[in-house]
């Protein structure tokens, strides 16, 4: 099936790798003993806007949870913390179902970025200890926003944003997506919360991602 699009960006943790238990059980680890409320208000904040930089999160937990003043430095340090201990999980965590057979077939027709929160440098070691650096046109990350990091890709890679789909699973990847002028799917994990606005396009894996895609654009080449 040849797309009908020009290009697709994906965010990474719960598109296409199982990561997302991963990450929030690192964030959890971090504020342990800081009372269950606590709990349920970073995993309901980490599962709404997973795709915002690290430092970002961390500086919602301290100041808005916690009301810890502004501290930059210990922010920084949390984040180091974290990647520690995700790193290694995330390189060899399952793939969302799906997701690899997608991108095998179409990376060599249709260019196909990564677009996520997690700090570059890490994104890209995990990427590459994966296999999987040839079969993207780039792989991007925080520090930058995802919505920042979006436009940057649309602009350097000179992408026609109107046929260019972008496969995400919060609702920081849905403002990237509407920000930029491209088409957006959802995806919803089995079990998940769907934190989507009615209307949006959902799909619970990427088993039938070449048919949402055909939907959500609307038209073939």
């Amino acid at each position: 099936m040849t797309l009908p699009c020009t290009a697709v960006l994906f965010d990474f943790d719960g598109v296409i790798v199982e990561s997302n238990a991963i990450k929030l059980t690192a964030f959890l680890a971090l504020y342990s003993g800081s009372g269950r409320d606590v709990e349920h208000a970073i995993a309901d904040f980490y599962h709404r806007n997973g795709g915002l930089p690290r430092e970002r999160m961390l500086h919602h937990f301290d100041q808005v949870l916690l009301g810890r003043p502004r501290d930059d430095a210990r922010v920084r340090e949390m984040a180091l913390r974290v990647g520690a201990m995700v790193e290694d999980a995330v390189s060899a965590c399952p793939e969302v179902p799906g997701a690899l057979s997608f991108i095998r077939r179409h990376s060599a027709a249709r260019p196909l970025f990564i677009a996520s929160g997690t700090p570059e440098p890490e994104l890209r070691r995990i990427v590459d200890r994966r296999g999987w650096s040839p079969l993207f046109a780039e792989v991007a990350g925080s520090p930058r926003h995802k919505t920042d990091v979006v436009a940057d890709l649309i602009a350097r890679h000179r992408l026609e944003a109107s046929r260019s789909v972008f496969v995400g699973d919060a609702l920081t990847d849905l403002e990237a997506a509407e920000a930029n002028g491209l088409a957006f799917i959802g995806i919803v994990r089995p079990g998940a919360e769907n934190v989507f606005p009615p209307g949006t396009r959902i799909e619970p894996d990427l088993a039938a991602l070449d048919t949402a895609i055909m939907d959500a654009v609307g038209f073939s080449n």
